[in-house]
């Protein structure tokens, strides 16, 4: 650690100040971000905090750090830092990020962040130019990340959009009938779709569409390891770390170790579908799959029989109607869930052929590139974790990152 750095505790140079309680946060609109023990919960109109900084946990058996950039509202479960020095606001952040605030428990019924310990916990401070410039360099980083993963949130909308318009709503279908050309589409494509509806027990549907399910296009739970057949190593998937097309995978496991419902083997195309307290949304689209890649058994996994109906697949099972059906149907007092059959025995009007081909030409291409961007986004993930507790200890500094980089 470089000698310009000071030794001293985090109650020399910041004072943790509460939060305050807050109604319809969680309804109520406004441009200020709310934060509690576990990051964003909702706006508001008035800043507790009217500069950018750092929310650290108060209550709960999870507390964690976060940072916001813009003034921010905090509830009565979290602090907030308050600088006594000059401090970097987002240096002060990542450095948070190498300390075990959950270890730190006051001792009281409910597990909490004690003032008094955390003011003793030790701190190198460097000089506030070198603060910036450290925050700087791991900021590119999660700056690149969040765009990556707005990105994606756009192409997802784009695709449940296109899915809603023609397998919903019918809207192709609905335009020729009253002799209206369908917006946004060719001749050709146009020409796929019937110009008049039937009735069937879905309601009315397409001329000459069928009436079906998921199953129609997938199978379930195709596959999985036995314990004669898995490979040595897995890197699993559960209902905790799969957040609406987000998985967080886990680092390589001996699969000896790994839970026992470390079972589903996962490829390419898969849709997975949480069936513990579905209305959870723990679902997601594989893209990028290694041969170790496996999921819970508490996920229904379906893969296209046909990989075009990709996304025609995961498109039904994620859509929010169908998501909120689950989520009715389950059922189990405190771990309500649905079995998976019923996963793939959700309904859908199921087009010819030539409409599937067309629709997953174009839709399975905006999934895989979503699928891209979340995988470069784990890659800068890493990598700024293997940089952080370097760059906050003082072991690497700033300027060596950089001339690595030039060369």
């Amino acid at each position: 650690m470089s000698d310009s750095w000071l030794a001293t505790t985090w109650g020399q140079v910041v004072s943790l100040e509460y939060g305050k309680g807050l109604r319809d946060y969680r309804t109520t609109g406004g441009k200020v971000p709310v934060y509690g023990t576990n990051g964003a919960i909702g706006w508001t109109d008035s800043a507790l905090c009217h500069t950018d900084g750092v929310v650290i946990g108060r209550k709960g058996a999870y507390r964690g750090v976060h940072y916001s950039r813009n003034p921010f509202f905090v509830i009565d479960t979290a602090f907030y830092l308050r600088p006594l020095v000059e401090l970097d606001m987002r240096w002060a952040y990542y450095q948070l990020l190498t300390v075990d605030i959950n270890g730190m428990d006051s001792g009281s019924a409910i597990p909490s962040t004690s003032r008094e310990d955390f003011y003793k916990l030790p701190v190198n401070v460097p000089s506030f130019p070198e603060q910036q410039r450290i925050a700087q360099l791991l900021s590119q980083f999660d700056d690149r990340i969040e765009l990556l993963r707005a990105t994606n949130e756009t192409l997802e909308a784009i695709a449940q959009a296109l899915f809603k318009s023609w397998f919903v709503d019918f809207d192709p279908v609905r335009a020729k009938s009253e002799g209206r050309t369908p917006e946004g589409m060719d001749e050709a494509t146009a020409a796929l779709f019937p110009d008049t509806f039937e009735d069937s027990p879905l309601g009315q549907i397409p001329t000459n569409w069928g009436r079906g399910n998921l199953g129609h296009l997938a199978s379930l739970n195709p596959e999985s390891w036995t314990a004669s057949k898995h490979p040595d190593f897995v890197r699993y998937v559960d209902l905790s770390n799969t957040k609406a097309n987000r998985v967080d995978v886990t680092d390589s496991i001996p699969f000896d170790e790994a839970p026992s419902r470390a079972r589903r083997a996962l490829r390419d195309h898969d849709t997975i579908v949480g069936t513990v307290r579905p209305g959870n949304r723990s679902f997601a689209y594989i893209y990028g799959a290694t041969d170790d890649l496996t999921g819970s058994t508490g996920f229904a996994v379906l893969r296209p029989k046909k990989p075009i109906d990709a996304a025609f697949v995961y498109l039904g099972a994620t859509k929010d109607s169908s998501i909120e059906h689950l989520a009715h149907t389950a059922d189990g007092g405190a771990y309500p869930a649905v079995r998976p059959e019923v996963v793939a025995a959700l309904s859908v009007a199921i087009p010819s052929r030539a409409v599937l081909d067309v629709f997953g030409e174009v839709a399975i291409g905006l999934l895989n590139k979503a699928g891209s961007n979340e995988k470069e986004a784990e890659c800068l993930g890493r990598l700024r974790d293997s940089l952080l507790p370097r760059l906050i200890s003082g072991q690497l500094r700033v300027h060596d990152v950089e001339m690595s980089r030039d060369h």
